[in-house]
Order: C-alpha cells, then sequence, then structure tokens
C-alpha cells in the first residue's frame, strides 16, 4: 500500500496484536505500521488499550523499533491522568518496554506515580502486579514507594498468587536491591506450599532472592528443598548454577548444616568460577593510581569463596578488596541485588574488607587530574 492514511488506531493495534499472538513474524509488516505511528502528529485518538496493545505486540513479537517505543512513551508522558488506563494497561505497557530492552525513564515514574496515588488495588490481579515489579527490575528502574505499596498488596493476597508470580516478585524485588524483610518473612508459606511446581529457574532464583534478602527460611531450606533442586538439575543452566553456588555461600555465612550434594556443589562452584571477568577503563585507570601511590595492587584475584575482585591491595598490614563500581552495579546510585550480595559475602567469607569506587564519583575527579585521584584513593585507604 502507498500509504495507511485510512487505517485507524483500532486497526494498527488489532493488527500487531493478532501477528504477536500467532507468533507470527512479518518484520516489514510491523516497520510499515510502525513508520506511519510515528509521523503522525499526535496520538491523541489512540485510546489506552490499543497503545498498550501496539507496545506489547512489538515487544512480543521482537520487533524493534526505537522511535515508535519513543513516540507511545513520550505521549503517556505528556498526559494530564492516567486515570483512563486501567491495570491491564499499565502492566502491559512497562512490561513490553522491559522487555523490549526500551529505556524511558520518565514513563516508568509516570505509571507509578499513579499506581501509589490508587487508593487500593483490588483491580490488580496477582499477574498484573507480578508483570509490574518484573518490569522496573528488568528495565532497573526504582521507585522505592510503588515497590513497598505492591509488597503490602502481595503479603495481603498471597493465596491468590501463582507459583510463578511469586517467583517473580521475590526475584524482582532482590535484583533492585529492595531488601524488604517483612516482605520474604510473610512470604516463606506461599513458596513452601509450592514448592513441587516450581521449575529449574524458580527454585534458583528463589533462592538467590533469599540469599541477597538475608532472610532465614529454614521451613524452605531443607532436605525437600535440596531434593526438589536435584530433580531438576539437569535443567539447571550456568546461571542457575551460579546463583545456588551464591545460596550455598549463604548457608555457609548462616552457619547452616544444609548442603547441596558434593557433586552438584562442584558443578556449581565451578560454573561460578569460569565466568570470565571483564575490565573496564575505569577500572584500568583506578589500578593505575593505586600503582601510583604504592600500593601494589593484584588485579583479578580469585576470592575462596568464588568471587573475583577488581583489585586486592595492602593496607596498615591487611588485604583490602577494591571494588570499582560501574553504572551496572546500581540502579539510582543504590547498589543492586547483585553487588549487595557480593560485598556482603566476600566481607564475611571471604574476611576481607570490600572498598567500593563509585563510577559517579571517579568521573568527578577531573580525567587529567591525577593528584585529585591520588588524594581520593589515600582517603579511601584511610578509612579502612
Amino acid at each position: 500500500m502507498n500509504n495507511l492514511n485510512e487505517f485507524r488506531p483500532q486497526h494498527y493495534s488489532n493488527i500487531t496484536w493478532a501477528y504477536a499472538t500467532l507468533n507470527e513474524s512479518h518484520q516489514k509488516l510491523f516497520e510499515k505500521m510502525a513508520d506511519h505511528v510515528i509521523q503522525l502528529d499526535n496520538l491523541d485518538k489512540f485510546k489506552p488499550q490499543e497503545l498498550s496493545n501496539i507496545s506489547w505486540a512489538y515487544a512480543t513479537a521482537d520487533e524493534q523499533h526505537p522511535m515508535l517505543f519513543e513516540k507511545l512513551a513520550d505521549h503517556i508522558v505528556r498526559l494530564e491522568s492516567l486515570d483512563r488506563y486501567d491495570p491491564q494497561a499499565l502492566s502491559n505497557i512497562v512490561w513490553a518496554y522491559a522487555t523490549a530492552g526500551e529505556s524511558h525513564p520518565h514513563l516508568f515514574k509516570k505509571v507509578a506515580d499513579h499506581i501509589i496515588t490508587l487508593d487500593k488495588l483490588d483491580k490488580f490481579i496477582p499477574q498484573h502486579i507480578s508483570n509490574t515489579v518484573w518490569a522496573y527490575a528488568t528495565a532497573e528502574e526504582s521507585h522505592l514507594q510503588l515497590f513497598n505499596k505492591l509488597a503490602d498488596e502481595a503479603i495481603k493476597r498471597q493465596h491468590e498468587f501463582k507459583p510463578q508470580h511469586i517467583v517473580n516478585f521475590l526475584w524482582a524485588y532482590a535484583s533492585n536491591g529492595q531488601v524488604d524483610e517483612h516482605l520474604y518473612s510473610s512470604l516463606v508459606p506461599s513458596v513452601k506450599a509450592n514448592l513441587d511446581e516450581y521449575n529449574a529457574q524458580n527454585l534458583a532464583n528463589i533462592a538467590w532472592a533469599y540469599s541477597v534478602a538475608n532472610v532465614d527460611a529454614p521451613s524452605v531450606f531443607n532436605d525437600e528443598f535440596l531434593t526438589a533442586c536435584l530433580k531438576k538439575e539437569n535443567d539447571l543452566n550456568i546461571e542457575n548454577l551460579c546463583q545456588l553456588h551464591q545460596w550455598q555461600l549463604w548457608q555457609n555465612e548462616l552457619k547452616s548444616d544444609v548442603s547441596l550434594p558434593p557433586t552438584l556443589k562442584k558443578r556449581c562452584y565451578e560454573a561460578f568460577i569460569s565466568r570470565v571477568p571483564r575490565q573496564s577503563k575505569l577500572q584500568d585507570d583506578v589500578v593505575s593510581i593505586l600503582s601510583s601511590i604504592g600500593l601494589q595492587p593484584q588485579e583479578e584475584v580469585l576470592m575462596k569463596s568464588g568471587y573475583r575482585v577488581d583489585a586486592v591491595v595492602e593496607v596498615n598490614g591487611k588485604q583490602v578488596a577494591i571494588e570499582v563500581d560501574g553504572p551496572s552495579h546500581f540502579i539510582d546510585r543504590e547498589l543492586t541485588g547483585s553487588t549487595i550480595l557480593k560485598q556482603r559475602q566476600v566481607a564475611a567469607l571471604d574476611g576481607m574488607q570490600v572498598v567500593s569506587v563509585p563510577y559517579w564519583e571517579w568521573n568527578n575527579l577531573k580525567k587529567d587530574s591525577k593528584k585529585k585521584k591520588q588524594q581520593y584513593l589515600r582517603l579511601l585507604m584511610k578509612n579502612v
């Protein structure tokens, strides 16, 4: 067709939804429709459900079109209110952006700010709640008030949640570094009741999430849990094995008698240490300055726990781990769950103090000011 001028918003919504639902791939069709939508003056004629369906369809069909996602998000952000958006539309939209890997912080803030103003969330079914927290964690978007509100709702209505919803919830909070002890303690009965229904990834995610939260749950993590892991052992991928290794480290932290069987324990450790370290320019710069002040750093040191730390230096007769924490270690300048867990376990199990060099503090020092960087590191070491 020469143009799509006769198409109404519902037509775009229905066609893209249909192809995505049937898993029918047709890149040129999706591209043609997106190219037309982005050249429209505005999206005022699009209903919330249509915008939700379109974003969901492109994410589900894995059709990349950043300009379309930006157009849709900008429109939603400019709205005075999201009162016309029902829970399904809201959860589908943030789910779509997270799934597609399309970053738009203003959109996530707009949706979160709307949800926290609602008097009650009784119209949100468990899937809406689960998908929403999953989306924020996957997109690495933080909103403490939203997470607190959804946590309260999940605790009250956990009997309505399917096993997958519970797993998504726990993983999302841990991933975002939202360590809510009350949430993790309150969901223990639901986790325990569904143990036989979890797949390998579910089991690993639950174990990892509780390890991050550091909330002891002996009624969950016992021989029954170990049996469930063994039944799914062949389905565990590298990431799952790494998560279970960190869970085993957590059991060591707790001085628990619960331990993975030797063969699985070995597999988990080997998977954990097999990860190839990636050095950044930021890390190279910090190590160079450490050397210039006479600390003789050892780089990429493999600890007994299996963790690798960026550098180890000796200060006042004791070894200190230096972690150069780039943007991936933070969400809104708060540590991610992975970073929280690593720093805690290295300190507890390897007996080494961890000193973090946050990327923004380092970047605030003038790039060509070696003296300022030396002063910064000397001050950090002075406080060890």
